[in-house]
């Protein structure tokens, strides 16, 4: 047994081009913007009982957004093609409903999480994206106050001076509600014939229909905006003050306490502070993408648009023609917690403001990107020939997965209970593409089913669930831990696999060790055991040469997966 706890972070393997990706850079960027107002961050679980999803969001059996058009559906654990009553939460708004049920009021929370949708990938869709959701409850807020906080995030995102506006819509969550607008990052509004325009939108989801800038920063465009088509607006998310059902259902007194809510994506927003055009650009995991953009620099270059078929490599863009600055209107103008600046001065001089659960995971992800690894999430759809060229077992527990009713391909019906089928899809596409020597990582929930196969019950939705009740909803949940992995290529890549682990555990501040073992897809003689105390928290070596053949990698392809869940559990003081 050999000890790691001296937590060596890693060389770089092949070359220290390693980043982390663009879409979790800008969802931190957005995370803190709120932090400073005083907000908290929240999370929650990514397979989500219905009750979370529609019921307590005044979302009745027969709303659209139930219909398998609009939301992954989990199967019956014993009746195939039935229902069970949880789901993909197709939005992060679950989170807002847990916040609100688990802290009385006054209450500030932000969440940016994954959500999911059975769209096929194209241009401006994703059937795996991410929303940020911002909840207020406290006496008093009123529609103004959400305008103001709106006015601020736009200008944190976008520059001084970029505002937002609002058009009425109608969401169940919400009365009133608005659709939310923000102006055009590239003519500013001054090439629209009409300002009532409404903005061009996307068919559905997650990116706005936008055109390269060809035109220096500062310089207004000649004829009508390719972004805004003159309108001087884009759609950028939906907003409201929330409905008196939906805090009823979360204990809330609704004649006491005004609430205001707002979603945005974050896709969304990157492709509009970057000009970026394909969605497919930010989510089909080929390196060159994040590697294109340089994320200590706010003002720094920004990535061209990836041909969809090639075999170089694209050099980024040398400026960005989106202004980045951080100015804000005045902060006494914004709605903000309680305390918040002493808190919002702590957090920037410590690094503070996160749970140690979300700090730990950006600085896990920094230290790859510095060792040489990129980030590439990873959809969580899996197929049974993974399990097969994995060369698992009949009652291997990972081959025990959750099934989709309406799953977008019918040759992969379920959800990962391990990280590494995809990014094992990912190494391949990149070495496809001829991206030299890729090593990528990528951090995210897997899907274990529950024991128990109970059902979730549904509480009625014009009251706060009983404790009983909220307990039945929370056990029928499949546990979602956390889970780290790498995959690289080449020589002596097996033990890089085994310092990705030792740099996760660095971090954590663990005592890792290693020793041989068996276990497959890793190849006898060259896979490690990864322990703290005396837990198995994963495994890293070279896979067995019928898995690499099986999915078309080259030989000696090593990876690594470890449990973070429970590795940072082992180390909370607060645990022991």
């Amino acid at each position: 047994m050999r000890s790691a706890s001296s937590g060596r972070a890693g060389s770089a393997p092949y070359d220290s081009r390693g980043a982390r990706h663009p879409v979790t850079i800008m969802a931190e960027q957005i995370t803190d913007v709120f932090l400073d107002l005083g907000y908290r961050v929240a999370e929650g679980p990514e397979v989500e009982a219905e009750w979370f999803a529609f019921d307590a969001l005044n979302m009745d059996d027969r709303h659209p957004a139930r219909a398998p058009e609009r939301t992954f559906h989990v199967e019956h654990p014993s009746v195939p093609g039935r229902r069970s009553g949880l789901v993909l939460r197709a939005h992060t708004s679950p989170v807002q409903v847990r916040a609100m049920l688990d802290t009385p009021p006054p209450l500030r929370v932000v969440c940016t999480g994954r959500a999911f949708r059975p769209d096929t990938a194209d241009t401006t869709h994703s059937p795996v994206f991410h929303q940020v959701e911002g909840l207020a409850v406290d006496l008093g807020l009123t529609m103004v106050d959400l305008k103001k906080t709106l006015d601020h995030f736009a200008a944190s995102m976008f520059g001084r001076g970029t505002v937002t506006r609002l058009r009425t819509h109608r969401f169940s969550y919400t009365d009133p509600s608005a659709e939310v607008d923000v102006e055009c990052t590239v003519c500013r509004g001054t090439v629209a014939e009409d300002p009532a325009t409404a903005p061009r939108k996307s068919a559905a989801g997650d990116a706005p229909v936008i055109a390269s800038r060809e035109s220096a920063a500062g310089d207004a465009p000649a004829g009508p905006c390719g972004t805004c088509g003159g309108a001087g607006w884009i759609e950028w998310g939906g907003c409201g003050m929330v409905h008196p059902r939906v805090l009823a259902a979360c204990g809330v007194d609704p004649h006491r306490y005004g609430a205001f809510a707002f979603g945005m994506g974050v896709e969304r927003t990157l492709m509009l502070r970057y000009g970026l055009k394909d969605m497919r650009d930010v989510v089909d995991g080929d390196v060159r993408f994040p590697l294109g953009m340089d994320e200590s620099a706010p003002g720094g270059p920004r990535p061209r648009p990836l041909p969809r078929v090639t075999a170089t490599i694209t050099a980024p863009a040398a400026t960005r023609a989106v202004p980045a600055a951080r100015a804000v209107p005045d902060m006494e103008t914004i709605p903000l917690a309680r305390g918040h600046a002493a808190r919002a001065v702590r957090r920037r001089e410590t690094g503070g403001g996160l749970t140690r659960s979300q700090d730990l995971r950006r600085r896990i992800g920094h230290a790859l990107a510095g060792a040489g690894y990129v980030e590439t999430p990873c959809f969580p759809f899996v197929c049974d020939a993974a399990w097969d060229a994995f060369g698992l077992a009949p009652d291997d527990p990972r081959r025990a997965t959750l099934t989709l009713t309406n799953p977008i391909s019918p040759r992969e019906p379920s959800l990962r209970t391990t990280l590494l089928p995809g990014l094992l899809g990912a190494l391949g596409l990149n070495l496809t593409r001829g991206n030299p020597a890729p090593a990528l990582f990528e951090q995210g929930a897997v899907f274990v089913p529950p024991a128990s196969g109970h059902l979730p019950p549904v509480p009625r939705a014009d009251r706060r669930p009983t404790d009983d009740q909220l307990d039945a909803l929370n056990t029928a949940l499949p546990a979602q831990p956390r889970h780290l992995a790498a995959a690289l290529t080449g020589e002596s890549s097996w033990a890089r696999a085994v310092d990705a682990a030792r740099t996760a555990a660095h971090v954590m501040g663990a005592g890792l060790v290693t020793r041989p073992t068996e276990h497959a897809p890793w190849l006898p003689g060259r896979c490690l055991e990864l322990l703290v105390g005396e837990a198995v928290l994963g495994h890293a070596g070279e896979l067995r040469a019928g898995t690499v053949q099986a999915l078309g990698l080259p030989p000696r392809t090593s990876a690594m997966e470890i449990d973070l869940t429970a590795m940072e559990h082992l180390t909370d003081p607060g645990s022991r």
